[in-house]
């Protein structure tokens, strides 16, 4: 018969992959693809070893995914070359030969090459030793490899399951902290990470070695389903990416959600509902490989909670009570526990109907220890949608930005879990906050409406209002007292409110307060309000809770409950501290040309900065001369940096800054614009250098002050500066798909209008706005701004000739930045 030539095996592989991968495009089956994948590459190795093998020295077996038939478009060849230690030199002359055929083909080999009598003598390291549990032969002497897989290994695995199980437990638990220890990924590795597919593998190991039955909350089926699922997204990816990449990047989503099926007019709800299939799989494999994990090691009964049964009529007290009891006694249920649960979960709406039970499901869901376990638990066996099928309707449900982490299910869940870290002591600086939680008269209260806070968002739009009708519906059914309705859906219904003031109002000034603090009304609720918006923050995702943040809200939080117990008390503040800034003057400053300074700036100025810095900002100002109209300083605090300058007043001055700082690449999180009566100009910034421009070449530093003052002097134009250096500074990410909005809000005094504009962020942005704002002689007086991953919110308090906008001014205004940006 006539030897296949290496170029002919190539040709006719690559034929048969087109087809393979033609055909998966069309009915995205991936285990019929693999299988066909996997047929080919059997045949090119055949193929390309027939001439290696006339004399029967070696044997060349499958390992890993090609052993297991799922060889993936761009996986490694992972191939065991095995031959008798008699035939050593001509069988390893051969297998050279071999190998190099492969490498000319191009194929990215991972081989391993052994005597059968030094294989067998020393055994297979852990890596290996799995690779082997799913070995075939491909090609050559079958009698030799069946000395290994048939004589050898299966004695060798019964005497070494203890073994091999410890370390399937610690490489699985390794790979899982290497990933945070969640499935919860913007860009999840479909191969590696927590709920992929090398969780279904340790999970299947694990199931085989304990050798005994194993309670999962899932089906076999449900289980097989979630694994091709994970199969067919890393088929898509690589043949998308053309390479061996198993991340289902951000951008990747959107190119392969079409092809997957999740087809939509908007694009953007086409990719959520891939990636809510996604989260729902993940979910189910790792939990699968989770329950896996637990040590095999003899148990005694009394540290489990047990179950007789669940009768269908008493299904709700049973249930309710398993769980209370395994947090008060700090005990896991059973697998029999879990078992029963399971089974009468489907009892329990039509149980709590018959016996209503309120004040254990209050009791439930007090904060303690335990308290996020037990629900991920009822999560998992059906029993917290038994109780709140409203719940379900969030499983999974994807906030598609690079702000949120966690799907908006587990997001509820991580806020209640941030309030059993404040209980137990666990969040370090977070002692103000913990103070709050044990000060709370009704703290079960908080967890129900963290829990349904969000059920709202099962639909597009407007979430609050619908979650706070639709959490009334779910306690009226379970006949929770009215007061009790009442207080959830208030802290529901406000959920958002302290947030918008924090990021989005001016916190120094006194009407703000008075208005919040009229909109809560009781001090109770208050506290109550105050941690949800702290829980809700931080479970959002790693690190988005900064220092800052939780300041402020403390902030807003004591400036409401002083407003609500024992007044602000404005007036005796507006007398004292003009005082204490004069009793503490430096010797070296003028009292009276200080005071003149003074005059005209804004109260909440003199109140949120020190003295210290008062005093230097006057300074510069008294340095103001003809030929040095502009004055600055830089600094460098905790959280970034200051920019502060003093110049004469002028339009366009905070817009050119902010051009400067956008050029740079620097982040604005917080700016001011003041003017004294004088008609001396205050613009403070605070922003972060997030390229660590200043940190890696100090002398940016000085090449950015002496742009600024430039730019302030018309000596260089910021627009072109900018155009020039647009390039270098593109954002990571394109820009969020939804259209910019702008709305206004008038003070209750004549003096300001409140702009708030909610666009897409880019490099650049303020700069645009501000540019557009001092086109029609407005005046800036202050500036809120906050980023919320891909959104820029940020609030303006405009005036022009010292009155508010009126309608005509505001329409103009809106639709010159519409324009600009949109």
């Amino acid at each position: 018969m006539a030897t296949t030539t290496r170029a002919q095996a190539w040709e006719t592989y690559s034929a048969r992959r087109r087809l393979v991968e033609q055909s998966f495009r069309s009915d995205l089956c991936p285990e019929a693809a693999l299988e066909d994948l996997t047929r080919a590459m059997d045949t090119l190795v055949s193929q390309v070893a027939q001439r290696h093998l006339q004399s029967g020295l070696f044997c060349i077996l499958a390992l890993g995914g090609y052993g297991r038939r799922e060889m993936f478009p761009h996986s490694d060849v992972d191939l065991l070359l095995l031959f008798r230690g008699e035939d050593q030199e001509a069988a390893e002359e051969a297998i050279k030969r071999l190998l190099h055929d492969l490498w000319d083909l191009r194929l990215d080999l991972g081989h391993q090459v052994w005597s059968l009598e030094e294989l067998t003598a020393q055994g297979p390291d852990l890596e290996l030793a799995l690779s082997l549990s799913d070995a075939r032969i491909v090609t050559g002497s079958a009698a030799l490899g069946n000395l290994l897989l048939r004589d050898f290994l299966p004695g060798w695995h019964r005497g070494e399951t203890e073994e091999l199980r410890l370390g399937i437990d610690r490489l699985t638990r390794q790979r899982h902290e290497n990933f945070q220890n969640t499935i919860f990924h913007l860009e999840p590795d479909l191969k590696e990470g927590p709920g992929g597919l090398r969780d279904v593998l340790a999970g299947g190991w694990l199931s085989k070695l304990r050798g005994e039955g194993q309670f999962v909350p899932y089906s076999q089926e449900r289980i097989d389903a979630a694994s091709s699922f994970m199969k067919r997204m890393r088929m898509l990816v690589h043949l998308v990416r053309g390479r061996n990449l198993n991340r289902l990047t951000y951008r990747l989503q959107e190119k392969i959600a079409p092809l997957a099926g999740y087809e939509s007019e908007d694009d953007r709800m086409g990719v959520e509902s891939m990636m809510q299939e996604y989260y729902l799989n993940a979910r189910v494999i790792h939990g699968c490989c989770r329950y896996g994990l637990v040590p095999r090691r003899p148990v005694d009964p009394s540290t489990r909670i047990h179950l007789d049964g669940v009768s269908s009529e008493r299904a709700g007290p049973i249930i309710l009570k398993a769980f209370r009891d395994s947090m008060n006694r700090s005990k896991p249920l059973s697998d029999g526990a879990r078992m029963s649960i399971a089974r009468g979960s489907s009892e329990l709406a039509a149980s709590l109907r018959r016996h209503p039970q309120p004040g254990s499901i209050m009791e439930l869901f007090h904060p303690r220890p335990g308290l996020y376990r037990a629900l991920t638990e009822m999560y998992e066996l059906g029993v917290l949608e038994a109780l709140f099928p409203e719940f379900g309707g969030i499983k999974a449900k994807v906030t598609r930005d690079f702000y949120h982490q966690y799907t908006v299910d587990e997001h509820s869940l991580m806020a209640i879990r941030n309030i059993e870290e404040l209980r137990a002591g666990n969040s370090g600086g977070d002692a103000r906050f913990a103070a709050l939680l044990d000060e709370a008269t009704r703290p079960e209260l908080l967890t129900l409406a963290l829990l349904l806070h969000d059920v709202g968002k099962s639909r597009e739009g407007h979430h609050a209002d619908r979650s706070t009708r639709m959490a009334g519906a779910a306690l009226r059914r379970l006949c929770f007292p009215a007061e009790c309705i009442e207080a959830v859906s208030f802290l529901i219904q406000q959920h958002l409110s302290m947030t918008r003031v924090i990021f989005r109002r001016d916190l120094e000034d006194p009407r703000v307060i008075d208005r919040f603090a009229d909109r809560v009304g009781d001090p109770d609720r208050l506290r109550l309000l105050c941690l949800l918006t702290y829980a809700d923050i931080k479970a959002v995702g790693p690190g988005v809770l900064k220092d800052w943040t939780k300041d402020l809200l403390w902030q807003l939080y004591v400036s409401a409950y002083r407003k609500l117990t024992l007044g602000f008390g404005v007036d005796s503040v507006d007398e004292e501290t003009p005082d204490l800034l004069f009793r503490d003057l430096p010797g070296d400053l003028d009292a009276r040309d200080f005071g003149r300074f003074l005059e005209g700036l804004p109260l909440r100025y003199v109140k949120i900065t020190p003295n210290s810095e008062i005093y230097e900002h006057y300074r510069l100002a008294r340095g103001l001369r003809t030929d040095r109209p502009v004055r600055l300083r830089l600094t460098r605090d905790l959280d970034g940096y200051k920019l502060c300058v003093v110049t004469p007043d002028r339009f366009h001055l905070f817009a050119r800054i902010a051009g400067v700082l956008a050029s740079f690449g620097m982040n604005i999180f917080r700016g001011y614009a003041m003017s004294n009566r004088a008609g001396t100009t205050l613009d403070l910034f605070h922003f972060t250098d997030v390229r660590r421009r200043f940190a890696l070449n100090p002398s940016e530093k000085q090449t950015f002050q002496d742009l600024v003052s430039r730019v302030i002097r018309e000596e260089r134009s910021v627009e072109t500066y900018l155009k020039g250096k647009g390039r270098l500074m593109n954002p990571r990410f394109s820009p969020a798909r939804f259209r910019p909005s702008v709305y206004f809000e008038d003070e209750p005094t004549q003096r300001y209008t409140i702009m708030e504009l909610v666009a897409p962020d880019a490099v650049g942005l303020l700069y645009t706005i501000a540019e557009r704002i001092s086109s029609l002689r407005c005046n800036i007086d202050l500036v809120l701004i906050n980023t919320e991953g891909e959104r820029a919110v940020d609030v303006f308090y405009l005036s022009r000739d010292g009155c508010r906008l009126g309608p005509g001014l505001r329409q103009k205004l809106e639709a010159q930045i519409l324009q600009a940006i949109g």
